[in-house]
């Protein structure tokens, strides 16, 4: 913590802080399920593995699985977003309840259906990924009803996160009238990239890119960068949006934190001893950054959390998240 200038004491109050903040996340949710198996022969009808499944585990996804890592931080999470009127969205909606996110945001559509992702696994090991979902813009009465629910909620948080996954919630007019809304307010808004949307990002707090979305934002071949050549990409993303802050996550490699005031760029190893599954990772980073600036960190020592909360949800299989008590363990805070 030292070279990067960090209190421990800061820190932890920053961490007793998340039960004071509330923040609004609006995105694409989804239901991840996982079929666990064993794979002990090959398919007599074609030239692939019979997994014998023994149990089935069904979590959140997408935005609400953002949701859930705010309240397991202890933050107070509010979803603006749209499911299917079916079972499983009847299933969404227990789910967030169970975790104290209530579903006044939620529009429940019966013109499609809620996004189910199910993975296959046979001994820790995915198989396949089958994926059931529509791809479609909402019509223009679901996006006014979920821009009139953002509206009602948004003087109770303190800031808002854009999980996009690109299935339809997020529209190039709602995007732009949130971060309209968010700019004049001097609001905080995270967001997570999806390619069809960068240059509609101007405005906004922070955009959290993995490195190949970050090349895709400025529309060059994706490759693997030196610490440099990173460097470069970052700044011209910055300089492009106008963004305070930039976090581009590498992997194995840690994230880059861009600060456009006093052009400061901190490169952070990975914190990660293990990698066994990176599924949702980028949820855990967007939500730990937010949650630790809303709640009075700075730009880097949102960092410092968001990576240490990475490198433990990425030694676990599926979607998962962190408490303040296993974060501050992590960092090192007694």
């Amino acid at each position: 913590m030292q070279d990067l200038q960090i209190s421990p004491d800061r820190l932890k109050k920053v961490i007793e802080n998340f039960r004071n903040t509330s923040l609004i996340v609006v995105g694409d949710v989804m239901i991840d399920e996982y079929l666990w198996g064993d794979v002990k022969r090959i398919s007599p009808e074609a030239p692939v593995p019979v997994v014998e499944v023994e149990s089935v585990s069904r979590g959140l996804g997408g935005a609400a699985n953002v949701v859930q890592n705010l309240s397991r931080l202890g933050i107070k999470p509010v979803l603006v977003s749209v499911c299917g009127n079916d079972e499983n969205g009847m299933y969404l909606k227990g789910s967030l309840e169970k975790i104290g996110c209530g579903s006044e945001g939620i529009i429940f559509s019966s013109a499609r259906p809620t996004t189910i992702k199910t993975r296959i696994l046979a001994r820790n090991q995915q198989v396949v990924r089958a994926d059931r979902e529509l791809v479609k813009d909402l019509s223009s009465d679901e996006s006014g009803k979920l821009w009139e629910s953002y509206q009602g909620l948004f003087d109770r948080c303190q800031g808002t996160i854009i999980s996009d996954y690109g299935k339809g919630v997020i529209s190039l007019p709602f995007l732009g009238q949130i971060i309209e809304k968010c700019s004049k307010s001097k609001h905080f808004v995270a967001i997570d990239p999806k390619e069809r949307h960068f240059d509609l990002y101007k405005g906004v707090t922070v955009v959290t890119p993995n490195l190949r979305e970050a090349h895709a934002m400025l529309g060059v071949p994706y490759r693997n960068c030196s610490d440099e050549e990173i460097r470069d990409l970052g700044w011209k993303i910055v300089d492009n949006l106008s963004l305070p802050y930039l976090l581009i996550t590498l992997s194995e490699r840690g994230m880059a934190l861009f600060e456009s005031s006093g052009r400061v760029f901190r490169h952070l190893p990975t914190m990660a001893r293990k990698v066994f599954d990176v599924t949702g990772a980028g949820d855990t980073v967007i939500s730990v950054f937010s949650a630790a600036v809303t709640s009075g960190a700075t730009p880097i020592e949102a960092a410092f959390l968001a990576n240490h909360a990475a490198g433990l949800t990425v030694a676990e299989l599926g979607t998962a998240s962190v408490s303040p008590v296993e974060l501050m363990a992590a960092c090192g805070i007694a």
